[in-house]
């Protein structure tokens, strides 16, 4: 005959770890299994007595097995020597039936209390003895004991089964993070969403697209909206199935729908960016096509009054005013080809045109070109080389080379200060030309180094003499390093703050060089 005994007590009134301990303890389940009813009253009685409230008693063995799977007993008292089954079959059958890693301890009740059937109890999976007659002070030690060993054990599985349980949690999240910043469009990353939740978290999952907040539509489900500044983009769907039970809690799916919001935004504003640059690009192609003309007009004839005008004697405000106009134009028509240079650049590439040409020739041009802008501003422009560099003849673009030259040397200038000094060198062999452009100036910060070839980037510098105005378009060491990398080449920079910067280039030719001759 089986009972089932259910019986209440208030906790002894002491520390909270010590009432909590009792509560939990006489919370557990025991089961009683004896062959004689007088046996199974006074266990009842005294741990009743005792304050254990889950009390199962059965006095036939063949019944244990079923109560053990049916209640999941904390501790089982069993005697040995009883009809139908013998104790230590039982015992053998409770062994077979705990999961791996459980602790559920047996405290055998027995008159046999030789070394051999003790040894055997053992080995079979019983925990402790109380020899019959026992004494029911012993009984309730012996309980107790064991009790708390496996509320021990229960507490350090489930600490296990959390920290084991947050790893998983965390590594889901990392690899999350991980396949939505490689994947340039969120919805498409959510094709793997499944295959990182199942079957470790859910038996299914599914992102399903809409513009309105999705609730669970059933007990084993449950959802989150995945939201943008736009609003909400769809939901991420977790549920069972026959195969896996739903075991992500709510958090988690609000986590893995938010990163996943964050990413969609992310992608958005980079799309929007991306066609504000475009259309930039555009309009600024447009118009710094349509300027050319009319710029070029303005210079000509600009340059054609300044020299109507008489060398000695006239207007000097009119000279001055047709050389200032002239200047400002040939500044302007520069901004125009950097702009047109820009969007040749997006387009594709920036196109050169080699030819052969004396190395020394657009080094000279963009010398002559220069030394006006330097002696204007106060700085020193030195040109240096060797004879055998200048006399070779080599297969580059020397229009190219000379708006390359003018790039790095009008920088250098509009950051040196007056008194100091702009150095070019160069030198070539067969292969190709090997040049720098150094400067005395204010120098780059380290953190500003990384920036410098990003188009339309212009820092937080400033020029101690020159209005803002003159800084450019922050496209000229953009497209100084565009000219050197279609020749094959490559365009380095080195900056020390208050010590001056360098850039290091590299041109190489198309062919074998060879020597020019007079």
């Amino acid at each position: 005959m089986t009972t089932i005994a259910t019986r209440s007590e208030a906790p002894p009134v002491s520390g909270d770890g010590a009432a909590e301990r009792y509560v939990r303890m006489r919370a557990s389940t025991i089961l009683i299994v004896d062959d004689e009813e007088a046996n199974l009253d006074l266990l009842e009685a005294v741990l009743g007595e005792a304050g254990y409230r889950q009390l199962i008693r059965a006095d036939d063995a063949r019944e244990v097995a079923g109560l053990a799977a049916k209640h999941a007993p904390d501790l089982v008292l069993l005697d040995l020597h009883m009809p139908h089954r013998h104790g230590l079959e039982v015992l053998a059958d409770l062994r077979r039936a705990t999961p791996a890693g459980d602790y559920r301890p047996v405290l055998v009740l027995t008159a046999d209390v030789t070394p051999e059937a003790r040894d055997y109890a053992l080995g079979l999976g019983a925990r402790d003895f109380v020899t019959k007659p026992f004494d029911t002070t012993e009984v309730l030690l012996r309980v107790e004991n064991l009790l708390d060993t496996r509320l021990l054990h229960v507490d350090e599985r489930a600490a296990r089964q959390r920290a084991e349980r947050a790893e998983a949690r965390a590594s889901l999240i990392a690899e999350w993070s991980r396949v939505l910043a490689a994947s340039v469009d969120p919805l498409t990353a959510a094709e793997h969403l499944p295959t990182l939740v199942v079957p470790r978290w859910a038996g299914r999952c599914a992102f399903l697209p809409g513009d309105a907040d999705r609730g669970s539509e059933a007990l084993d489900e449950t959802s989150a909206p995945v939201r943008t500044a736009a609003g909400v983009i769809g939901a991420i769907v977790l549920g069972a199935s026959e195969d896996a039970p739903l075991v992500a809690d709510q958090s988690l799916v609000d986590e893995l729908a938010m990163r996943m919001g964050l990413a969609a935004e992310r992608a958005r504003l980079l799309a929007a960016a991306e066609l504000a640059t475009r259309e930039r690009e555009r309009l600024l192609a447009v118009v710094a096509h349509d300027l050319r003309n009319p710029l070029g007009a303005v210079g000509m004839y600009a340059e054609m009054l300044r020299s109507m005008q008489p060398e000695e004697g006239g207007d000097a405000y009119a000279r001055t005013a047709l050389a200032t106009i002239h200047s400002s134009v040939v500044g302007m028509q520069r901004l125009v080809e950097d702009l047109l240079d820009a969007a040749s650049l997006r387009d594709g590439g920036l196109r050169i045109h080699r030819s052969e040409h004396v190395v020394a020739v657009p080094f000279e041009t963009a010398e002559r070109m220069l030394r006006p802008l330097a002696t204007a501003a106060g700085v020193t422009l030195t040109v240096e080389s060797t004879r055998e560099s200048s006399a070779l003849v080599g297969d580059f673009d020397a229009e190219r080379v000379v708006q390359l030259l003018s790039n790095l040397v009008g920088n250098a200038i509009r950051f040196t200060p007056a008194g100091g000094g702009v150095t070019v060198h160069y030198r070539a062999d067969a292969n190709g030309i090997i040049g720098s452009v150094s400067d005395t100036g204010m120098g780059i910060a380290p953190e500003d180094l990384p920036h410098l070839f990003v188009a339309y980037w212009r820092g937080d510098r400033r020029e101690q003499r020159a209005s803002d105005e003159r800084r450019g378009a922050g496209l000229g060491l953009w497209i100084a390093r565009a000219i050197v990398e279609a020749h094959g080449g490559a365009l380095g920079v080195e900056s020390r703050v208050g010590h001056g910067t360098t850039f290091h280039f590299t041109l190489p030719f198309a062919g074998a060089a060879t020597r020019w001759e007079d």
